[in-house]
């Protein structure tokens, strides 16, 4: 039997253990954090489940709802039109005028330049480019001068008037029912501290006096806080260079109680650069929360997301008359990823002036494979990437001879 160590109990390390496990490999999972989900975090509040973390499963999550349907996990309509937020505070720009010009954009070759740039090639209104570059910097959490234009095409595919759904009682009940599955091969609280591996063997250190030793190792934790490990020896250089190479954006979170359920709802504020959606429970029913996104560091600041929820509040405030909304910070409750020590960032960013290279970010490296949404490609970024990741790495460790 082989054996395998996985750093890291999110969507893509436990993927990729379960995999393993499946195909008869003893494994291990380390996890740094006291929970396994990683950027999926479900958290109860105001009688309802909402997500710090990935929220939406989109139509075109196969691996993801195969996986679901696998392990029982039912999916809940949130009655969210993710793909169809209604513009405000900025230039009058309707969302149909949005809707139209992205059947455009659809068709736009990329050309190697910022988005704003690229964008401008269609001679759109002000107002309804304005409206799109605001939707794709929150959805890419990332400053639209520094995203590659291919982004466009990436993010066409998100604009339209299709339903989205997270699983019942949340989306981290997959990572919870994977690492059950696994039971005591998961550690919760072993941060990863050193490396030490041969063509043939892995010896792993981490936090709270654990040691594992295996013949591979799925390395799945974000390429932001891979330095933090020591190798021994180091990694060589060129895979040390692209992932430094890769970027991730900033995004924070705020839920806001309502004193009324509201019907399902999606606003975008174009000038702040987040958006907020009201949505259903899984009896279909109005659910009295706001769920509020923010995105790029640019926003985050305006917003004063670091020094609580206030300022974010008498904006939401200001965006949202139409709903009964609860705005003493007392009873809201927000995150920044940005803060967060074990991501330090949201989500992978396709960054023109640093480029992520797949190839490189795959490319094994004696008996360590690597993992996690920006390994992904075109999958980056998303809860279907993580897993897309995970299953890649677990069959590379199965498949190498």
């Amino acid at each position: 039997m082989r054996s395998a160590i996985v750093v890291g109990g999110g969507y893509a390390g436990l993927a990729a253990a379960d995999a393993l496990a499946r195909a008869g490999v003893d494994v291990r999972v380390l996890e740094a954090r006291d929970r396994v989900g990683g950027r999926v975090w479900s958290v109860p509040f105001a009688g309802a489940t909402v997500e710090f973390g990935a929220e939406f499963v989109l139509p075109d999550y196969p691996v993801m709802r195969s996986l679901a349907d696998r392990l029982g996990l039912g999916l809940v309509r949130k009655g969210t039109r993710y793909g169809y937020r209604k513009p405000a505070g900025g230039w009058p720009a309707g969302i149909e005028d949005v809707s139209r010009a992205m059947e455009s954009v659809r068709s736009l070759p990329p050309i190697g330049v910022g988005l704003r740039k690229s964008l401008a090639r269609l001679g759109l209104p002000d107002a309804v480019s304005e409206a799109i570059i605001a939707r794709v910097e929150i959805s890419c959490t990332y400053p639209a001068e520094d995203l590659d234009d291919a982004v466009l095409a990436e993010s066409a595919g998100s604009f339209g008037q299709f339903d989205s759904w997270t699983l019942a009682g949340g989306n981290a009940r997959l990572a919870s029912v994977l690492a059950d599955g696994l039971g005591s091969a998961v550690h919760c609280g072993a941060a990863v501290r050193r490396v030490r591996w041969s063509d043939d063997s892995v010896a792993v250190e981490a936090s709270g006096g654990v040691s594992e030793t295996a013949e591979a190792l799925v390395l799945a934790v974000p390429a932001s806080v891979t330095r933090s490990i020591e190798f021994d020896p180091p990694l060589p250089a060129w895979k040390l260079g692209a992932l430094d190479a890769v970027r991730y954006g900033a995004a924070a979170k705020l839920f806001v109680p309502l004193r009324s359920p509201a019907p399902p709802s999606a606003v975008l504020s174009v000038p702040e650069r987040y958006w907020c959606y009201t949505q259903l429970d899984a009896d279909g029913q109005p659910l009295p929360v706001l769920g509020v996104f923010a995105g790029t560091p640019a926003a985050l600041g305006a917003l004063e997301v670091n020094r609580g929820p206030e300022r974010w509040l008498r904006s939401v405030g200001a965006l949202r008359p139409d709903l009964d909304l609860e705005l003493d910070p007392a009873e809201v409750v927000m995150y920044s990823w940005a803060e967060d020590p074990w991501v330090r960032g949201s989500y992978s960013a396709p960054s023109i002036s640093s480029p992520m290279d797949t190839a490189a970010l795959t490319a094994r490296v004696g008996p360590i494979v690597f993992a996690g949404e920006h390994t992904a490609g075109a999958w980056h970024g998303l809860m279907e990437g993580a897993l897309r990741s995970g299953l890649r790495a677990a069959s590379e460790v199965v498949d190498r001879p």
